[in-house]
């Protein structure tokens, strides 16, 4: 069983500190502990993978705090500009952030940086930080755990990964969600205001790039959840919603969220995960768009909006669209870098994912009830 005040006090004496930067953490990790008590089911395997995403996250909030203590000019860093890749899940947000990444001038949240942000990287020492052989080390684990994930996401050391290692400082991370069944924790997360959330995002980004400037281009599904906090803490954020036909959204996801399940419970039942996707985007795109109508009049270009098939027939007209939103262009250096990804990646590189949506006990009609409006705002096929 998971105790929060052993946790805690775990995390203070492995660093050796002991504040964490205010208690606004303490309600959603209270609420995340129980839940996974409770309902997870966890097998040995889920139970070490929790505590040791609780534990990282607290020893790091710890760090963070001491950080800026020392420094205190990090809060003083301005972030201008950044890009949120904000479509759902399994829409092509990956892909795009992937090629971005490649561009020295942008700078995403590197999996290395994310995971151990302190001290921040440095810009003489970002390619060669010892932090990455570390981060590349841990991934290759990754496939042992979870046989087929590399088929489902990229992933590596110097790749980006999404903004849920940052979220995992504050407890407030779809990735608890998507890894274990924690219904009544989804539930708060979903109904929760998340500009606290976001202040904390906010902190981290200023520290990481205390050392090492560049654009910050980042992504994450969960913006879709998060879209007033972002325009409250980053006013000048370019949003990127990316769209893909929801037939392949749900069976994509649904596959991806088993995948990530079964490692950590004995216990898995196609028919819930169907149940907790299907949630989960009904939250996340009635959110997002009631919120996206109301602020999008008072950010005048600063929603943009890519389809799936574009991005697969001309990835460079999206990507320059991006650039042009954020009041840039992309350099001759930049596209090089991206179309030698593009030729080192090519699609089903790792494997064909498969999936079926009836595996997870939905149905067409369950998908187009759900997403029907959407379908014909943002014209798209449903399949």
């Amino acid at each position: 069983m998971l105790i929060l005040e052993d946790l805690l006090e775990k995390a203070r004496i492995e660093t050796g500190l002991d504040d964490f930067g205010g208690d606004e953490f303490l309600e959603p990790l209270t609420i995340l502990i129980k839940s996974l008590n409770e309902e997870a089911n966890l097998n040995d395997i889920g139970r070490f993978r929790a505590e040791m995403n609780i534990s990282n996250g607290l020893a790091y909030r710890l760090k963070v705090e001491d950080y800026i203590k020392q420094h205190p000019d990090v809060l003083e860093q301005k972030i201008e500009k950044p890009v949120f890749i904000v479509g759902l899940p399994r829409t092509g947000t990956t892909a795009l952030h992937h090629m971005l990444n490649q561009d020295p001038a942008n700078h995403t949240l590197r999996i290395w940086e994310a995971n151990k942000p302190v001290p921040p990287p440095e810009e003489a020492t970002y390619l060669t930080d010892p932090r990455i052989e570390e981060s590349r080390a841990s991934l290759e684990m990754t496939e042992q755990f979870l046989p087929g994930f590399g088929v489902t996401h990229l992933l590596g050391a110097e790749e980006p990964d999404e903004c849920y290692m940052l979220f995992n400082r504050t407890f407030m991370s779809v990735e608890y969600s998507a890894i274990f069944h924690v219904p009544s924790y989804a539930k708060w997360i979903y109904a929760h205001d998340h500009g606290a959330n976001y202040a904390y995002h906010k902190k981290q980004l200023q520290l990481l790039q205390h050392k090492k400037k560049g654009r910050w281009i980042l992504k994450a599904p969960f913006h879709q959840l998060g879209l007033r906090a972002i325009l409250k803490h980053y006013p000048d954020a370019i949003l990127v919603q990316t769209h893909r036909a929801p037939m392949a959204i749900v069976a994509s996801g649904c596959s991806f969220s088993e995948l990530l399940r079964k490692g950590g419970s004995d216990d898995i039942d196609r028919n819930v995960i169907g149940h907790d996707w299907m949630e989960m985007l009904r939250v996340y795109s009635t959110e997002f768009e009631r919120a996206r109508s109301e602020l999008e009049p008072l950010h005048p270009g600063q929603f943009l909006d890519i389809q799936f098939k574009d991005l697969l027939q001309q990835p460079y007209a999206a990507v320059e669209q991006v650039y042009a939103a954020a009041g840039t262009a992309l350099s001759e250096q930049g596209r090089a870098a991206m179309e030698q990804w593009q030729a080192n990646n090519p699609k089903d590189k790792q494997g064909k994912h498969e999936y079926r949506l009836e595996d997870y006990g939905l149905s067409r009609a369950d998908v187009e009830a759900l997403f029907g409006d959407y379908v014909k705002r943002y014209n798209l096929n449903m399949e």
